[in-house]
């Protein structure tokens, strides 16, 4: 018997048990990990450098630049995956891009995107909509030293890098952009 067919008994038998009456219309093909459009810290983190005319403006980029080397969040083994145009490229339909050969895809700062909503996914939620301190989060807790991190200390409460991604995580979808481009100046 199939794997997918006794899971499904298991959950409509468990979903009558309970008296819920929802299993007829349950499609394991119609789930989903795209995020919904409109989303305005999804924009704002894929596109707030790739619609401008400054290409250095962008929380995906501060994390590309400095987390996502090939010997650090760029590989594939990374809870915090951070993929870009200089690291780790996303293997698609076209086959792989190497490093340094093309731009980071829309694809790519869409994973980042995920990996880091991913990452702590109800302290995110508290940051986001309650207004929890960021540095609650392991995005930051590790980078600025608060918690042991094999990359050591990488930001700097204050610096560029924490502006910007912090003015993501808490200006309700105003990113910092001069933040994040002072940031990404090598």
């Amino acid at each position: 018997m199939n794997h997918s067919i006794i899971l499904r008994f298991a959950f409509c038998s468990l979903a009558a048990a309970a008296g819920v009456a929802a299993c007829a219309s349950y499609d394991p093909g119609a789930l989903t990990d795209e995020i919904p459009p409109g989303n305005t810290m999804t924009e704002q983190f894929e596109n707030a450098f790739e619609n401008n005319a400054n290409p250095l403006q962008g929380v995906s980029l501060v994390l590309e630049t400095h987390c996502g080397t090939l010997d650090c969040h760029g590989q594939v083994g990374r809870p915090l995956r951070i993929y870009g145009g200089n690291g780790l490229r996303f293997l698609d339909d076209a086959g792989l891009s190497r490093p340094g050969m093309s731009a980071t895809t829309n694809t790519e700062r869409q994973l980042n995107y995920q990996t880091v909503m991913g990452l702590q996914p109800e302290l995110m939620f508290n940051v986001i909509n309650n207004g929890a301190a960021p540095e609650t989060l392991l995005l930051l807790r590790k980078p600025l030293g608060i918690e042991r991190h094999k990359g050591s200390v990488v930001i700097s409460g204050g610096d560029f890098s924490y502006k910007c991604i912090t003015s993501w995580l808490t200006g309700a979808g105003q990113v910092d952009t001069a933040s994040c481009e002072q940031a990404n100046k090598p």
